[in-house]
């Protein structure tokens, strides 16, 4: 298998319209499905390079369409189809991934999957992508590019501290944030801005 750069993951959540999984696709150099999220990426027009989970949720028209070769049954129950997928990614060395689909439907999942990545980005630049967001788990100082104007919201996923915002309207210093502190709706001055913090994880969401 040729290195693969840019991973595109497409999750078993809400799907996202037609446009908008086929302009994530475009910029991926494999397609990766969980599970059922094959049939989402057929409804699109999308064919998997591969699909992987175990295989309880892919429809038998979506199995029939892609073709045994392609599919990749994980039978453990001790991890999520998210974590497969990223297990898979991990042991290609896949340096980044754009995750889609991975939120809506069931709240425990939408939850288990925005927390369980963050086993995964010391090897990989993770992203979350929606039609309305891009989300960024990070653990260390961080620079983003976005829209001057952009909505930008912090949620802490266990205690932060020593945060420090740049370039944002409401600045930090050096502040600490626990489990059930957040920074919402805060505004981008410039097209760049940056996020750093001494210990602890966070999710940055932008806002388009």
């Amino acid at each position: 298998m040729q290195k693969i750069k840019n991973l595109l993951i497409i999750a078993n959540g809400q799907a996202e319209t037609k446009t908008f999984i086929k302009t994530c696709a475009k910029e991926a150099d494999f397609i990766l499905a969980l599970d059922g999220g094959a049939d989402t990426a057929l409804k699109a027009g999308i064919m998997p390079n591969l699909v992987i989970g175990d295989l309880d949720s892919i429809s038998a028209r979506a199995k029939n369409k892609i073709g045994k070769e392609k599919l990749l049954k994980v039978s453990r129950q001790d991890n999520t189809d998210l974590e497969k997928g990223l297990d898979f990614a991990r042991y290609l060395k896949v340096p980044s991934i754009t995750i889609i689909c991975a939120s809506g439907g069931r709240l425990d999942f939408t939850l288990s999957n925005f927390s369980s990545v963050f086993s995964y980005i010391d090897k990989a630049q993770i992203i979350f992508k929606t039609s309305a967001c891009d989300i960024y788990p990070i653990k260390k100082n961080t620079k983003f590019t976005c829209k001057k104007g952009a909505k930008v919201s912090l949620v802490p996923m266990g205690t932060t501290t020593g945060l420090t915002l740049k370039n944002l309207k409401y600045t930090l210093k050096n502040a600490s944030f626990k489990i059930g502190q957040t920074a919402v709706s805060n505004i981008a001055l410039k097209d760049k801005f940056e996020v750093s913090f001494t210990k602890g994880q966070l999710l940055v969401i932008i806002n388009r």
